[in-house]
């Protein structure tokens, strides 16, 4: 992993480089994590990397880390400070200002706390998303860790589709949760607790219609569209499958609404190449699905970046400015919604590919399947 860490690095430093930053600011917890293999739960204590565009990492760290961060595979010094807070001379900005200047020109990321760019201010920091940018193309490991991702994401699905009865509580399928946790350790050899999760949901209809509503281990299935979804993260790296399912025999009206759904997907998936820009991929199936009537019933975009996040860039949505490249990964999922009655969405982790695309989950998606009555 070292030489991919140091991959990461200089793509880092030739884009300060190109945008004509003397130093940037590297705060995030996932940020660190991607340049260095670093877990680091920051709380209260500032942490900073600060990368330049030549020459090695330098770390404020608090005193408690220092011999922590001591082991990352990088060429690079420490700083260390007290402690959060801490009196005067020996805080974390005495510790930064020993860094950097006010003359020079600083990058700071997107997600920085508020209260760190209160305190940064005198640097007159840019703004600048160069972590995400340098994450929106996978690497070949990073495709291998979420092909591994994804095989667990298929087979947790699987698990909590089985556990689904008409007239019993969601909570079967969360009981599955440490029988797939057992067989991600088997396969994995270990799992790191700081950077794999686990989240199985089931939204039994009418609540398929509220993607975003959390759903209740008293939920109880009844007829209509379920929404199953698997959302992993296994040693750094993410994947999701989601399927649409019945526990008895649709009724014509929502055999037709599962179809138009799949459509819409197809339509997404017929798009997929480098150079395609994601607003005209959305744009697509959403004038799709308007023109089918379902212009009332769309809550979402069509799709979002996959990686060590579960939701990062690229968007696949009307509006973004991101283009397609090889080795992207992205979900493809496009919902149609009916307050009261549920909703139908399919979802799968989709890597592009020189000439297309290639579905890195492989579960069923025809209706057939989606019948487990």
């Amino acid at each position: 992993m070292s030489d991919e860490y140091s991959s990461r690095l200089t793509r880092l430093q030739k884009s300060l480089q190109w945008q004509g930053v003397d130093a940037a600011l590297i705060t995030s917890t996932d940020s660190i994590y991607y340049l260095t293999g670093f877990r680091y739960v920051p709380f209260e204590r500032a942490f900073f990397l600060v990368v330049r565009p030549e020459g090695q990492i330098v770390v404020v760290t608090p005193r408690i880390e220092a011999e922590n961060m001591a082991t990352i595979p990088l060429s690079h010094r420490i700083v260390e400070y007290t402690d959060y807070p801490a009196p005067s001379g020996e805080t974390y900005m005495d510790a930064l200002n020993s860094v950097i200047s006010t003359s020079e020109t600083i990058a700071v990321e997107p997600s920085l706390p508020a209260e760190l760019m209160v305190a940064v201010q005198a640097y007159q920091p840019k703004v600048l998303p160069l972590i995400e940018t340098l994450r929106l193309v996978k690497s070949a490991d990073e495709i291998r860790r979420v092909e591994r991702a994804a095989k667990y994401s298929d087979l947790g699905l699987r698990m909590i589709m089985q556990a689904a009865r008409l007239g019993e509580s969601i909570q079967g399928g969360y009981d599955r949760i440490p029988e797939l946790r057992a067989e991600m350790i088997k396969g994995e050899g270990a799992l790191d607790q700081y950077t794999s999760t686990i989240w199985l949901g089931v939204w039994a209809a009418p609540y398929s219609a509220q993607p975003h509503r959390f759903p209740e281990p008293q939920d109880v299935f009844a007829e209509g569209p379920n929404v199953g979804l698997s959302f992993l993260r296994v040693n750094g790296y993410s994947a999701e499958t989601e399927r649409t399912f019945f526990l008895h025999e649709p009724s014509a009206e929502q055999a037709e609404v599962f179809r138009v759904m799949i459509e819409a997907a197809d339509i997404g998936y017929a798009m997929l190449r480098p150079g395609v820009s994601c607003h005209e991929v959305d744009h697509k199936v959403m004038s799709f699905l308007r023109s089918e009537g379902f212009s009332d019933n769309l809550l979402h975009r069509v799709g979002h970046g996959i990686g060590m996040g579960g939701h990062e860039g690229p968007w696949v949505a009307e509006g973004s400015d991101d283009v397609l490249e090889e080795n992207m990964i992205i979900s493809i999922e496009p919902g149609i919604y009916w307050r009261g009655q549920g909703g139908y969405r399919h979802s799968d982790t989709v890597l592009i590919t020189a000439d297309g695309y290639r579905k890195l989950t492989d579960f069923p998606r025809d209706l057939k399947s989606m019948i487990l009555a």
